[in-house]
């Protein structure tokens, strides 16, 4: 596994998200099973990085159950604050510590710079409690770029989650530059547009010039495509398919840009 830093902590280049994959009812012995092997095969392949949400419905009280089942000290959690208001913000950050049973948290996210100038002193207070380790935000909408960008500049940011993949580039322009500027770390949602640009091709992309680096499936060569920019941290797709761990995890590879660049090419070819 290929590790990157924020500030002072190190992350695997390659982590997992949560959206809709862990939004399952924890009280059912099948479902939840799938969860907990997904989880030890985070554990067992380095895929450490787990982020979560309270958007994500019931997604922090199973991730945390199925943590607890594994060994807790080998996870690095990162999950956000969604809420407006200052007593309403804490009591859901408080919650998420008990959904997830920790008592520290690595990357606290404002999700969608949702009512950001409430929750960013609370949650910089808790930085300085040593109760969280990074200060985050998250951003999914262009015309929200700018004012993340604004925040950014405060020098209170440790680290932004943006999407970013090999069709999307378009925060290569202004908001990579920046956070690379400004030591900001950076976690990519969406890498494999959710699974589209490895499930959904009109033809099968060429593998042949990749072999050489080890990638052997097409999800890898696009996680090797955004982590190989050096501004990127960790790219953190989500799966319901405990072997997809393994398969994400061999895709943290330093790919050089003549490779990049055949990656977009192909990929435009078979979308």
């Amino acid at each position: 596994m290929l590790f990157r830093k924020i500030r002072e902590m190190e992350f695997p280049a390659v982590g997992m998200g949560t959206s809709r994959t862990f939004d399952v009812d924890d009280a059912n012995p099948e479902v939840f099973s799938v969860r907990n092997k997904i989880v030890t095969e985070c554990q067992s392949h380095g895929v450490t990085l787990v982020d979560s949400s309270p958007m994500y419905g019931n997604a922090e009280k199973v991730l945390g159950l199925a943590i607890q089942k594994n060994d807790p000290s080998k996870f690095q959690i990162a999950t956000k604050v969604w809420t407006t208001g200052y007593q309403s913000g804490l009591d859901q950050i408080n919650n998420s510590f008990l959904l997830l049973k920790t008592e520290y948290i690595h990357i606290f996210q404002i999700h969608n710079l949702v009512d950001w100038k409430t929750h960013l002193p609370t949650l910089t207070n808790l930085k300085n409690e040593g109760k969280i380790g990074l200060v985050g935000l998250t951003c999914m909408t262009p015309s929200d770029y700018p004012e993340m960008m604004s925040i950014m500049k405060t020098g209170k940011i440790d680290s932004i989650q943006i999407p970013y993949n090999v069709i999307n580039t378009r925060v290569e322009s202004d908001i990579l530059p920046l956070a690379q500027s400004m030591g900001i770390g950076v976690l990519v949602m969406e890498p494999l547009q959710k699974g589209k640009y490895v499930k959904d091709l009109r033809l099968s992309p060429d593998l042949s010039p990749l072999s050489d680096l080890g990638i052997k499936t097409w999800a890898q060569a696009l996680l090797s495509w955004v982590i190989s920019n050096e501004v990127i941290t960790s790219a953190i797709p989500a799966t319901s398919n405990p072997k997809r761990i393994k398969e994400n995890s061999l895709g943290a590879i330093q790919m050089p840009k003549e490779l990049r660049d055949f990656v977009r090419r192909e990929t435009e070819r078979c979308i």
